[in-house]
C-alpha cells in the first residue's frame, strides 16, 4: 500500500509537506502542491480514512436497525436515510432483527465492536430495555417510528402522530357515508391508530364493536386472514362496507381477499391503508391511504442523531473518559436533542374508497 513516505520520496519533499498538502493545512507553494498531488495520483495513493476519522473520534458510519425489509415501508425509509447521510459523507449499515430481541442485542454488540458512531433504531426491532442500557452508556441513539405501546423516557425519538392518522381515516370514511366500518390492526404496537379511529367514530355517534376489529401482524398474509374473518358468513352484524387497515401491507391483503370473494373494491367494500408505500399508488384500484412523510421522518431522525454524534465527538476531544467508561453519556448530551419529534400524517384519496352501495 502506498504511503505518504512513498509520495515524499518520489516528489523530493518532506513527509510533513505531503501531509500538509493532503490535509489542506499549512503553507505550501502551488508548484509544490501540484507536484505532490501528481505523484499521489501516479502512485495510486489511497488515504487511510479509518485512521483519519479515528483521530476525529468518529468513523462516519451510522447503523440503521429495523425489524424487517419484507414490508416495503422499511426499505423506503432506509433509502431516504442513506441518501441524507451520504450527503454528509457518512456510510450506512443496515441490520434486520426480524423482531427477535436476542438477535437485536447480538447485532448491536457486533456493530459497537466495529466503531459505529450512532444508531437509528426502528420499532419492534429491539427490546427497549437493551436500547436504554446502551443509551445510558453514552451511545448516540435515535428511535424512529417506534411502536406506539411504549413511551421510552429520555431517548430521542422521531415518530408520526398516529392518533391523528387514525382520525383522518375515520373522518374520510364517515364523510363518504360509511357506518358499517371494520378495522384490521396490529395490536398493541399500533394502538394509537386504533384509538384515533375509534375516538372519531364515537364522536360521530358510532361504536366499534369487537366483532369489527380483527388482529394482524402487519403482514400481507395477516391482512388477508383478518379480512376473511371480518367478511365471514354467520356474523351477528351485517358485513362492513369499509375496512381500515392500520398499514398498507395489511390493506393489500384485505383487498386481495375481497376480490377473491367476488366482491368489488370500492363498490362493495371500501379499503383504507396507512403508510403510502410506493406500490399502493399502482394497484387496481389504487389504494386510499394515510401517508407518512418518509423523507421528513428520515431527515428529523438523522438530524437528531448527528447532533448527538457531534456532541460525543467534542466531549471525547476534550479528553474526557470515553462514553460508557465511568461517565453518564446520556447526561453529557442533555439539551442537545429534543425528547420527541412528531411528524404529521396526511390523507391521500385514491380509487379504493367510495360512497357505500347500501345505506
Amino acid at each position: 500500500m502506498v504511503t505518504i513516505y512513498d509520495i515524499a520520496r518520489a516528489a523530493g519533499v518532506a513527509k510533513s509537506t505531503v501531509a500538509n498538502v493532503l490535509s489542506g493545512k499549512g503553507k505550501v507553494s502551488e508548484a509544490t502542491r501540484q507536484r505532490v498531488l501528481y505523484y499521489a495520483r501516479e502512485l495510486g495513493y489511497r488515504p487511510n480514512l479509518l485512521a483519519r476519522n479515528l483521530s476525529q473520534h468518529r468513523t462516519f458510519t451510522v447503523a440503521l436497525i429495523l425489524p424487517t425489509i419484507a414490508n416495503p415501508f422499511y426499505p423506503e425509509i432506509m433509502e431516504a436515510i442513506e441518501h441524507i447521510l451520504r450527503q454528509r459523507d457518512y456510510q450506512t449499515l443496515f441490520c434486520n432483527t426480524h423482531g427477535d430481541f436476542a438477535l437485536g442485542r447480538q447485532q448491536m454488540e457486533r456493530l459497537m465492536s466495529r466503531w459505529v458512531d450512532g444508531y437509528i433504531i426502528m420499532g419492534s426491532s429491539m427490546d427497549i430495555a437493551d436500547i436504554a442500557h446502551y443509551f445510558r452508556q453514552g451511545v448516540p441513539i435515535v428511535l424512529c417510528d417506534w411502536q406506539e405501546n411504549e413511551s421510552p423516557s429520555g431517548i430521542p425519538q422521531v415518530t408520526v402522530d398516529f392518533f391523528r392518522a387514525g382520525q383522518l381515516a375515520a373522518e374520510h370514511l364517515l364523510a363518504l357515508g360509511h357506518r358499517r366500518i371494520a378495522v384490521i390492526v396490529d395490536e398493541p404496537q399500533q394502538h394509537l391508530r386504533l384509538e384515533g379511529f375509534r375516538t372519531t367514530l364515537r364522536q360521530a355517534g358510532l361504536e366499534l364493536p369487537p366483532d369489527r376489529i380483527a388482529l394482524g401482524d402487519s403482514s400481507l398474509e395477516s391482512g388477508y386472514a383478518a379480512a376473511r374473518q371480518l367478511l365471514s358468513v354467520g356474523q351477528e352484524l351485517a358485513p362492513p362496507t369499509a375496512i381500515f387497515a392500520t398499514n398498507d401491507w395489511m390493506a393489500l391483503g384485505a383487498m386481495e381477499l375481497v376480490l377473491d370473494r367476488g366482491l368489488r373494491v370500492p363498490e362493495d367494500v371500501s379499503i383504507v391503508g396507512l403508510d403510502d408505500i410506493v406500490v399502493s399508488a399502482h394497484l387496481r384500484p389504487p389504494l386510499t391511504t394515510i401517508a407518512i412523510p418518509k423523507t421528513r421522518l428520515a431527515q428529523e431522525a438523522t438530524e437528531l442523531l448527528l447532533a448527538q454524534i457531534e456532541a460525543a465527538s467534542q466531549e471525547q476531544g476534550r479528553e474526557l473518559p470515553p462514553a460508557g467508561e465511568g461517565t453518564d453519556g446520556a447526561a453529557q448530551r442533555q439539551g442537545v436533542t429534543a425528547p420527541l419529534r412528531l411528524v404529521p400524517p396526511s390523507l391521500v384519496v385514491r380509487q379504493s374508497t367510495a360512497v357505500p352501495a347500501s345505506p
